[in-house]
């Protein structure tokens, strides 16, 4: 950025604006000559202060071009470990011609570096200068990144195929952009692309979209945190009484987390929150929640996410936690404007009134929105080292998991957070769905969830130690799945199992699954045709037999309620005998945890 901060009225601004991708401008950027501001604060008065120019080596982004969770580093672009002047040129036009199609910040963040990975390969070799961009060059580098290996939680790695496309995917922005640059000869591959140099087609591309990488987080992680973290929220009072900063760290973490895992928001989604951000309906006899936040990520602006009461509860402790900060923070703000410090100025009202507020010691105690990366990188980590556990808990699993328990919910999967989800069912995901306002890529999210686990299940029953039982459709399915000859001309029994699930619809009775296509009502999965039980099933049939065993040792049913009980008891043990369970032994554990006397029938 120049020496002299410049304040410019609308008049000089609009003259002194980086021109806008052309191919004028581009000829002006070869010889060297194109200048202009490219970042900028439009001031309440109406006129521009600038931040950076075209010329200058560091491009500053204001605030409000990051996400909330983007650190105050991360709204540099710099350009000045570029050593070749041509190559600089050239990045610089790559990341002014994506900054104005409107590519978000850390997008142009990620280009910029993977330009100057390349940049810097090239520059290690005198040949490949010489060259510049060409097939034969574009091949040498390839053949260089499949080398390079990614070192993360201590193990090393050859990099994904996703990243190889990121850093190739640069190599046509510069055939694209800078063709008439010297350096760029030819197209980096002729009849190829990107996504087919890195194997990033067909069915690997294919299982990458489809298949989620990352992390649930599993319930004997999840579980311990989640009464960590909740015995936080109960004793919230008594915490913000005493201020002691351990435990009020701890409170503030506990709130996010529970945010996190249910709104299935991301990390600046909910630093993006500002008090009292919520709204409630009631429908019928439940009552929903809706927070509302801004999300940079889908370019949506505002948008709404469905929530339990526990997360408000959260949006309401953090909001009491963050009013000194908010004292603070106006008082700052005054004394920027005071001062005519409009970018300081500019910074504050980006984060007033949010509730994620922290204090810098390393820039004077100023105020701060939390950051996103200390929250993945430090602070939910160090709840997981709080219930002695050492999994790497970070933001971004808690949108899968919210998504695959949201799933697991509708399809009658029953989890040890229920009380926090329940009202997570198909209506839920119908609001999504139909509310323009909701967040349309959370509910993508959720039906690719739906479709992994509906798939994991499907392709359970075809397993050969997959004990399953219910009507003609279980039937048909045990005898597929023993027909060798069938198997061969498929490939394998997964490639059968795929071809076979796929035209199988599923729905939950809770005691089983119903295979029908229509609104049947199927009670009775273990005899219907289109039923199918299988061993996710096992602890309502125990429960099932233990009411029916509870039940025969009453005097007072009669002898029709008796033959009653005795048949839902038979049915109970038909079924259990065919999901492979010793049904005498697990009267006799129920008769020694229950204190029922075991009646056989």
């Amino acid at each position: 950025m120049s020496s002299i901060v410049l304040i410019l009225t609308q008049a000089e601004f609009a003259i002194q604006q980086c021109p806008k991708p052309s191919t004028s401008a581009l000829e002006q950027v070869i010889d060297g000559s194109l200048t202009g501001i490219v970042t900028y604060i439009k001031l309440a008065n109406g006129e521009y202060q600038t931040l950076s120019r075209f010329e200058e080596d560091v491009w500053v982004f204001p605030a409000r071009k990051g996400t909330k969770a983007t650190i105050a580093s991360a709204l540099n672009l710099t350009f000045s470990t570029i050593d070749d002047t041509q190559m600089k040129r050239m990045a610089k036009w790559v990341i002014w011609s994506k900054f104005k199609k409107g590519l978000a910040l850390n997008t142009l963040v990620k280009t910029l570096d993977k330009l100057k990975s390349y940049f810097q390969w090239v520059l290690s070799s005198d040949t490949t200068v010489t060259h510049g961009l060409t097939a034969f060059t574009s091949n040498a580098y390839v053949r260089h990144v499949n080398t390079l290996h990614s070192k993360r939680k201590g193990e090393t790695k050859p990099l994904t195929a996703v990243t190889k496309v990121d850093r190739f995917r640069v190599l046509e922005y510069l055939y694209y952009h800078c063709k008439e640059f010297d350096f760029v000869k030819e197209h980096p591959w002729p009849q190829s692309t990107a996504n087919e140099q890195a194997g990033y087609v067909g069915e690997a591309y294919r299982e990458a979209i489809t298949k989620g990488k990352t992390p649930i987080i599993p319930n004997k992680v999840l579980i311990p945190l989640c009464q960590f973290t909740k015995s936080y929220l109960d004793k919230a009072d008594e915490i913000l009484e005493s201020s002691k900063k351990r435990e009020t760290l701890l409170l503030r973490d506990s709130c996010i987390f529970w945010l996190l895992l249910t709104t299935g928001m991301r990390i600046h989604e909910i630093l993006g929150i500002k008090r009292d951000a919520y709204r409630s309906e009631t429908k019928g006899d439940t009552t929903y929640y809706h927070i509302e936040t801004v999300s940079e990520k889908t370019h949506t602006g505002l948008a709404e996410w469905i929530a339990p009461r526990i997360a408000t509860e959260a949006i309401d402790i953090l909001g009491r936690l963050s009013a000194p900060l908010q004292d603070q923070l106006e008082c700052d703000l005054l004394k920027a404007k005071a001062s005519n410090d409009h970018v300081e100025a500019h910074r504050l009202e980006e984060i007033s009134n949010h509730i994620c507020l922290s204090k810098n010691r390393g820039k004077g105690n100023a105020i701060y929105l939390l950051s996103g990366v200390a929250m993945t990188n430090t602070r939910l980590p160090n709840l997981c080292e709080q219930i002695g556990n050492n999994w790497n808990l970070s933001a971004h699993q808690f949108r899968r998991t919210f998504a695959n328990y949201a799933v697991h919910s509708e399809l009658g999967d029953l989890r040890a957070l229920k009380d926090h989800f329940k009202h997570w069912s198909i209506t839920m995901t119908t609001l999504y769905a139909f509310n323009d306002a909701f967040d349309a890529e959370l509910f993508e999210e959720m039906l690719r969830e739906k479709y992994l686990v509906e798939e994991e299940i499907k392709q359970d029953w075809f397993e050969l130690d997959m004990p399953i039982t219910g009507g003609d459709i279980a039937q048909n399915i045990m005898k597929v799945r023993e027909d060798k000859e069938l198997i061969k001309s498929f490939g394998s029994l997964s490639a059968m199992a795929k071809a076979y699930s796929s035209s199988i619809p599923i729905r939950s009775t809770g005691i089983g699954w119903c295979t029908n296509d229509d609104e049947c009502k199927c009670g009775k999965p273990d005899s219907c045709e289109s039923g199918i039980v299988d061993k996710r099933h096992l602890p309502y049939w125990e429960g099932m037999l233990v009411q029916q065993m509870k039940l025969m040792q009453l005097d007072d049913i009669g002898e029709a309620g008796r033959a009653a009980v005795k048949k839902g008891m038979e049915r109970c043990e038909k079924v259990l005998v065919a999901l492979g369970i010793d049904v005498e032994a697990m009267k006799q554990e129920i008769n020694e945890r229950e204190n029922i006397e075991v009646i056989n029938v």
